[in-house]
């Protein structure tokens, strides 16, 4: 059996962040309904498809933000994807949850339908920045998310953090750093800031409304956060993603690894037999075509071997582990370190890479470049 990731997107939420450019609404909640029973015949239409071929590893409902649905919704679903699908025993299924609309007794039900993992989207603990955010949650708030999380008993939890947001100091990412590690946060998600030209926060950036920290004091931020985690036991294991050891998430490390993937719902993008197709994004559309027995499909496109190719390189490389010569260059036909000779040396003799035991890996100092090391091997 083939492994498979399902992805289930919610694209409601009860206020819209500044930075954000998902497709999500906070003013339709009147769609729920429709748009969660869409979703389950979506799964159902699928699953006729795909359901038999496959053993699903990884199940991650996120958004917008889930817990904003109402008590059951995601039962209904977890439910419908369990009927249709061949969903492992030891599936890692997380849940993404909002400080501001989750409560003990939802947290209860994800339990029961088998999630056993929590991803919170903290962001801050400082309350003005969360007020440019347009968070709509307090840093009380997200205190209150993580105790409940633990009391009903979720063992595998992730908190989400940015860096380099407006007005935000140094001081602002030590505490929230220290507060996870004393609260035994398992899994920390730390990225950058990145200012999406159709939000309202670019335009404040733009008209000078916001001032953001400089670059150097961005890079200082994350350096900060690897190495202070690093000393506290954790490993970065991508870009972005730190994990105490066996924390990992299963999902995120599945798309790195270029594997297969079904992604539900509005905007959903999935990944299947060297194919990417994609559901639309409009949600009276989406709605409309499950109603009608339709898959809401909008684009497709195979992906050639020189795509697959480069896709691998980039997406190895924003991990710790880097990029397996051997099965590469068994994959592909082709010897990396041949063909990009003058390049590798380039970036190994300015310490950016380095090529040992067979894997080719960005160096700890040099993440903050990664994407410039990545053009010059694709």
């Amino acid at each position: 059996m083939k492994k498979l990731s399902i992805y289930v997107h919610i694209p409601f939420c009860l206020s819209k962040c500044t930075y954000c450019n998902f497709i999500s609404f906070c003013n339709k909640s009147d769609k729920m309904d429709a748009y969660v029973q869409a979703v389950c015949n979506e799964i159902k239409l699928r699953g006729k498809e795909h359901g038999k071929f496959f053993d699903v590893t990884s199940v991650y409902i996120g958004g917008g933000s889930p817990s904003v649905l109402k008590e059951g919704q995601i039962a209904k679903i977890m439910t419908e994807i369990k009927n249709n699908f061949r969903v492992l025993q030891n599936c890692e299924i997380t849940i993404e949850c909002n400080p501001g609309s989750v409560t003990e007794k939802k947290l209860l039900e994800y339990k029961l339908v088998g999630a056993n993992r929590i991803s919170i989207g903290g962001q801050t603990l400082n309350n003005d920045i969360l007020r440019i955010l347009g968070r709509g949650h307090t840093a009380d708030d997200t205190k209150e998310a993580i105790k409940l999380a633990q009391k009903v008993g979720f063992e595998n939890i992730n908190v989400d953090m940015i860096l380099a947001l407006p007005h935000q100091k140094m001081s602002d990412i030590k505490k929230m750093a220290k507060f996870l590690i004393k609260k035994k946060i398992q899994h920390i998600s730390a990225y950058s800031l990145i200012l999406e030209p159709t939000t309202p926060l670019f335009r404040q950036v733009k008209n000078k409304q916001i001032t953001l920290p400089t670059e150097d004091e961005s890079v200082e931020m994350y350096n900060y956060v690897f190495d202070f985690l690093k000393k506290k036991g954790y490993n970065r294991y991508e870009v972005s993603n730190f994990s105490l050891p066996d924390y990992e998430s299963k999902h995120n490390l599945n798309y790195w690894q270029m594997g297969e993937y079904l992604a539900f719902g509005l905007a959903g993008h999935s990944f299947l037999n060297n194919t990417r197709f994609a559901n639309t994004e409009k949600l009276e559309e989406y709605i409309d075509s499950i109603e009608q027995g339709k898959l809401p499909i909008v684009s497709k496109e195979k992906i050639n071997a020189n795509q697959r190719k480069d896709e691998t390189i980039m997406l190895a490389l924003r991990t710790s582990e880097g990029l397996n010569l051997k099965e590469f260059d068994n994959a592909f036909h082709c010897n990396l370190l041949t063909d990009k000779k003058k390049e590798i040396e380039f970036l190994t003799n300015h310490n950016f890479i380095s090529v040992k035991r067979g894997y080719l890996r960005v160096n700890d100092n040099a993440f903050y470049v990664l994407n410039s090391i990545i053009a010059k091997l694709v």
